[in-house]
């Protein structure tokens, strides 16, 4: 196998630093070819061209790191960026999207070039995973295309619901279009006496890694039609992720039929018998272009989305107001928050958000050529930064109403965003680009939280008021950062006091001035 060659550059601003490089770099056992730029202002067309394994850089204590860290983000990713610094040390450390740097000292030598061989070895692992990840790539699409052009039903599903359907499998079942698709648990496909057994072996094939055994099966279409099919789970890869092709091989038509299973898109499992029963509530004509039709949800029997209004502490900002969905049926009301503790699955909670951002895109829509003055604040879950149909349905949406757009404020979870950290920068990418603002939810006040706002630049910031402990002084970093923020949990005139002394923007609660 062809030895890999390892393109390191070094930012030459500091002798002693370029010195010990060379004589650590000449001892290692590696392929190595070696660039030098005379500053950071110099390494972008490097960069671009080279896509360098490692880049060194002296260590100052004064220089900001911000701005090398979102160049290497963007140009770069996968770069080792490593500071030489003459007695500070500190080990390989994750940054905001994956980017990865370290901090080595002069002092000790040995430790020094042992450590530099050490991230040699690194950084050509980290190319050999790449290169895995491309022809994993290649396969996967390969396979894409041979599933479109095929004359057996095949869908890719994952926990229970659907991804992707190809042809076949659209027109086997009656589905309208691939919205649809993606909308149907795979379970409710199965004859209900039969259906423990599909979501058994459905659930095994989401752990397991080889293809199941056949299964002879009753199906129903969405007309109510049954039939009895062969189906088989194989182990698959959709857009990087793993996930299950379910093969479906139908044997005998034409049975009993059933009843049709065509409703509407009910946004969460456990109350979707309720949300059928309900009357539907009148819904007020609305004038949306064609293609906003066609993305955004239709009402729901018994689901309502109010605006919540949070309280401005300063006159020259918008009024901004929380849309969140409502259930209401006779005398039971279910808000936001208990309609979440309803949620089955991740897609449950993605269908009710977007059930309600497209019930506030409607609202906005109603304005006409008319800009309302206000922002709508929107949450969106956490599934959009690791799932790419939801994050393509939700700019979609937005897309087919731009002057809507400008208006919301799309609210992720600050938790959310630190456990899918790699898929937040095409999120913030997408979001400047329809012209939507970036919310961070439920904030607490630690180091690497503040440090997470200055880099990703949120418009507003909620905070997680139980993980606060010094109020001022965390709202005011915050505000340097040139981010608004909102107080939530205001219950009583003496907590409304303080937030009026701090730097925030809006509160949210139940008292007012």
């Amino acid at each position: 196998m062809k030895k890999q060659k390892i393109h390191c550059v070094v930012v030459d601003q500091n002798v002693e630093v370029t010195a010990s490089l060379d004589a650590a770099l000449r001892h290692a056992d590696v392929l190595l070819e070696l660039k030098q730029v005379a500053s950071v202002q110099q390494l972008i067309p490097v960069l671009q061209e080279l896509q360098p394994h490692l880049l060194f850089c002296p260590h100052e204590k004064s220089a900001p790191s911000v701005e090398l860290l979102e160049m290497l983000q963007r140009y770069s990713p996968d770069t080792l960026l490593v500071w030489v610094s003459r007695d500070e040390w500190q080990g390989l450390t994750t940054w905001l999207m994956g980017v990865e740097s370290c901090t080595l000292p002069l002092n000790d030598l040995e430790y020094f070039g042992q450590y530099i061989d050490f991230l040699l070895r690194y950084s050509a692992i980290k190319q050999d995973f790449r290169d895995c990840k491309h022809l994993l790539g290649v396969s996967e699409l390969r396979c894409h295309w041979l599933v479109d052009y095929s004359w057996e039903a095949i869908a890719y599903i994952s926990q229970g619901m659907h991804l992707y359907a190809n042809n076949a499998y659209v027109t086997l079942f009656g589905f309208e279009g691939m919205a649809e698709v993606r909308s149907m648990p795979v379970a409710q496909l199965a004859e209900a006496v039969e259906r423990k057994t599909f979501e058994a072996m459905s659930r095994a094939a989401d752990v397991g890694s080889k293809p199941s055994n056949r299964l002879l099966i009753t199906l129903r279409t969405l007309d109510g039609e049954r039939m009895r099919a062969e189906i088989r789970f194989i182990p698959a890869v959709l857009k990087g992720k793993r996930c299950t092709q379910l093969h479906v091989r139908p044997l005998e038509r034409n049975m009993l039929k059933g009843v049709s299973m065509r409703k509407q898109d009910n946004p969460w499992e456990a109350a979707e018998q309720r949300l059928h029963d309900a009357p539907a509530p009148p819904v007020a004509p609305v004038v949306v272009s064609a293609v906003a039709k066609a993305v955004v949800p239709p009402p729901i029997s018994g689901m309502n989305m109010v605006f919540h209004k949070f309280q401005r502490l300063r006159e020259n900002l918008p009024n901004l107001y929380m849309a969140t969905p409502e259930f209401q049926q006779k005398a039971q009301r279910l808000d936001y928050a208990a309609l979440l503790r309803q949620l089955v699955t991740p897609a449950s909670r993605f269908r009710l958000d977007y059930w309600n951002l497209g019930q506030a895109v409607l609202k906005l829509s109603a304005q006409g050529n008319e800009k309302p003055g206000y922002l709508v604040f929107v949450s969106v879950g956490g599934s959009i930064l690791n799932n790419e149909t939801d994050l393509k349905r939700v700019i979609e949406l937005l897309n087919a109403a731009p002057a809507a757009a400008e208006r919301i404020v799309l609210a992720l979870q600050y938790r959310d965003c630190m456990e899918q950290m790699a898929g937040l920068s095409k999120v913030i990418k997408l979001f400047r680009a329809v012209g939507v603002k970036l919310a961070i939810d439920d904030l607490p006040d630690e180091p690497r939280a503040l440090k997470f706002v200055q880099v990703v630049k949120p418009a507003l910031v909620c905070l997680d008021v139980t993980k606060t402990q010094r109020l001022p002084a965390f709202v005011a970093q915050l505000a340097e950062s040139r981010c608004q923020v909102i107080i939530p949990g205001i219950q009583d005139k003496a907590a409304l006091k303080v937030a009026y002394s701090t730097a925030a923007a809006y509160v949210q609660g139940g008292v007012r001035t």
